[in-house]
């Protein structure tokens, strides 16, 4: 499906969970304590706000709807992205779509009329954290999509944290140098392949539509914005079109981060929205902020796979790839079939090159699941010493919300936990049959 409304509708009734609540702190609460148990479902929030509008969170914090969204079967994800990549789907331009059912300006283009939540405490206030930007390369005209938090300070203007390092910053930066605002279009509830394609780590070059045209299979429909020179997808929910000011910063934070902390960090920059479309009946999506599986999932799935693809064209042996939450996005385990001494080794210096997030690298032999956090750890206690398989790699460039790093830089450490050539150990283990056999029982058991 290609809206985020039909997506939903098309999933099993077990990966919903609907409630009534306040928008504000409990739907985050109840992600949170659902992620405790091992849970992981859309939420779907019924308030009694007049306009009836739901709010649905948690859309991405799981990676097998990551992977229902690309169209492909888990196990997959990682090999066929790069298929995605190497074929491109333009978009197409169409007349009219029900993004644009409503349109709204002036004093009725009012953004504190939707339902932005507060997420934690610590908060500086309510967050957009689900927008997606749309904007132009100043120089050549080519769209990009980006992720930033927003803070809500007016009913038509947020301060906002365009991170650093990122194409949209960098456009901000060119343009702000010739004094000229930005023009973007934040987009709240996307088609979900647009999430995915905004996720994506690619080149200046490259129209991230493209990309969610080929996570669709078919060209994303766009209509053009009302007041700014950009388009958004047809089947989009709501839509805020406007510009971020040349010159005008302001204070934004602290807002929870996939760090676990509450930052301050910010490029404080100023959105100030024009107009406001919108279906007639949209649902707003909310995503999880902080330490969750939603931000992590979705952040670090591109990643994920970028880093896979990378390395996978140098190491073929290299089997499954996986950022584990407990590593907030700074720790990463790998798999592989080793064909000789050192090549593990090898792996996670491309690894520290091609991701500066990572800091802490682990890599184990193929019959380890890296998905299983108790399995690496237990290579760890069983493959690995520490005077010979670990390595530091000091003062690399590193994500600046890293609470310990030091003038933008950190430093990297490699854990190789592959068994030596000659090993003699054997892994004990229970034969296919049996455990078949127990699952039978242990489900009949539960009947």
């Amino acid at each position: 499906m290609a809206s985020l409304q039909g997506f939903i509708d098309a999933l099993p009734a077990d990966q919903i969970f609907r409630l009534r609540s306040p928008i504000d702190y409990v739907p985050t609460a109840v992600v949170m304590e659902l992620e405790k148990q091992g849970r992981s479902p859309v939420i779907v929030v019924e308030s009694d706000r007049p306009d009836g509008m739901p709010v649905v969170i948690n859309l991405f914090g799981d990676r097998s709807r990551i992977a229902r969204i690309a169209g492909v079967e888990l196990d997959q994800l990682f090999p066929q992205w790069g298929r995605f990549l190497d074929n491109p789907i333009k978009p197409r331009i169409v007349a009219d779509g029900p993004a644009q059912e409503v349109v709204l300006e002036g004093a009725q283009a009012d953004c504190t009329s939707l339902p932005i939540s507060l997420h934690f405490a610590e908060d500086g206030g309510r967050y957009v954290s689900s927008g997606v930007f749309v904007c132009k390369d100043p120089d050549t005209g080519v769209r990009n999509l980006s992720y930033a938090r927003m803070l809500l300070k007016g009913p038509n203007r947020f301060s906002i944290n365009l991170g650093s390092r990122g194409d949209m910053w960098e456009h901000h930066g060119r343009a702000a140098a010739r004094g000229k605002n930005l023009e973007v279009a934040v987009v709240i509830g996307a088609p979900p392949a647009v999430y995915l394609a905004a996720s994506a780590k690619v080149a200046m070059t490259v129209d991230e539509y493209d990309l969610a045209g080929s996570f669709l299979g078919k060209p994303v429909d766009l209509v053009k914005c009302m007041s700014v020179d950009l388009e958004v997808p047809a089947e989009s929910e709501i839509v805020l079109e406007g510009e971020i000011l040349a010159n005008e910063h302001e204070d934004e934070g602290p807002a929870a981060e996939y760090t676990g902390y509450s930052s301050r960090r910010s490029t404080r920059n100023v959105f100030v929205m024009k107009t406001m479309t919108r279906r007639r009946k949209p649902v707003y999506l909310d995503l999880t902020p902080g330490l969750s599986a939603e931000h992590l999932t979705l952040a670090g799935i591109a990643r994920q796979t970028r880093d896979y693809t990378r390395i996978k064209e140098m190491i073929p042996g290299l089997k499954a790839m996986h950022f584990p939450r407990s590593g907030n996005s700074f720790h990463c385990y790998m798999s592989m079939k080793k064909m000789a001494e050192g090549e593990a080794r090898r792996a996670l210096m491309m690894l520290f090159g091609v991701d500066p997030y990572v800091k802490l690298g682990i890599v184990v032999d193929e019959d380890v699941d890296v998905f299983n956090e108790s399995e690496v750890l237990w290579a760890v206690a069983t493959r690995f010493q520490a005077d010979t398989d670990m390595f530091v790699v000091p003062k690399v460039l590193c994500n600046l919300l890293d609470p310990t790093s030091v003038n933008g830089t950190n430093a990297k450490l490699g854990i190789d936990a592959t068994v030596p050539k000659g090993w003699e150990e054997r892994r004990a283990t229970i034969a296919p049959d049996a455990i078949a056999q127990a699952k039978e029982l242990i489900a009949g058991l539960k009947s």
